[in-house]
């Protein structure tokens, strides 16, 4: 199973669980695409090294990844620790163990496409966070005219930043202003299937880090809140099926 798995994967995306020189969970959300060298067994595997930002990931023997795989049949997840690193020709494989069983992978929501896409997005008082909340809980055309009238009144400056994924559950984003966490956020992707039908997302930040050798920029890990499960699958239903045409020309 596992093997045919591996054989049939047409894609590849890892996350970092723990650095083995390391006692606690790294602090990183990112999700690195990769994919298949050669098959060695139900257990082992060659993938290349996963480029991110024009670098070579830093894969360490010992390091813990969550492992998916794309499958025509679905996706599948273990956990694999890196056994090695070596270079073939000119490209850097990496050797990796399964070391937990290869399980379906059924949390849709979850599943993450990595992406290069702008957004525009503001940081909310509480007060402007209950004024979003009643215009999508208000069906009244008029009563929604006189929210957005409040909304205008209260002339919230949106910024601009490039999303970095995005997936049923929440987004990541780059920005050159820190967050801090719980802090809630009105995020606009520029993607018209989505915001043709879901005009804006209220995101509430749950992870914040600097990225890069300044104090300039900051990778912010947000989740969606007051998002009803329809709009949730609009935007999973969005996600598969870009992914499906990536698959395509990949």
């Amino acid at each position: 199973m596992s093997k045919y798995v591996f054989e049939s994967s047409k894609k590849i995306l890892m996350q970092l669980v723990k650095r083995a020189n390391s006692i606690d969970r790294e602090q990183d959300v990112t999700f690195y695409t990769s994919s298949l060298v050669q098959v060695l067994s139900d257990y082992e595997l060659k993938i290349t090294v996963p480029i991110y930002q024009s670098r070579l990931v830093q894969l360490n023997e010992g390091d813990v990844y969550t492992v998916q795989f794309y499958t025509a049949s679905g996706f599948y997840q273990c956990k694999c620790v890196i056994k090695g690193i070596m270079k073939e020709g000119n490209i850097y494989v990496a050797k990796i163990r399964t070391v937990s069983p290869l399980e379906k992978y059924q949390r849709r929501q979850y599943f993450r496409m990595n992406c290069i896409i702008a957004v525009k997005y503001a940081k909310l008082t509480d007060y402007q966070v209950q004024l979003y909340r009643s215009l999508k809980a208000n069906p009244s055309e008029s009563r929604k005219k006189i929210i957005m009238q409040q909304i205008e009144l209260e002339d919230i400056r949106m910024r601009e930043g490039t999303m970095l994924d995005i997936s049923g559950g929440g987004l990541r984003f780059n920005s050159l202003e820190e967050y801090k966490k719980d802090d809630v956020l009105i995020v606009i992707p520029e993607i018209p299937e989505i915001t043709s039908q879901i005009p804006f997302l209220l995101c509430r930040e749950v992870l914040v880090r600097q990225v890069g050798f300044s104090s300039e920029a900051y990778e912010n890990k947000l989740q969606f809140i007051e998002i009803s499960n329809e709009e949730r699958e609009k935007i999973i239903t969005y996600i598969f099926a870009l992914e499906r045409v990536r698959v395509k020309t990949e």
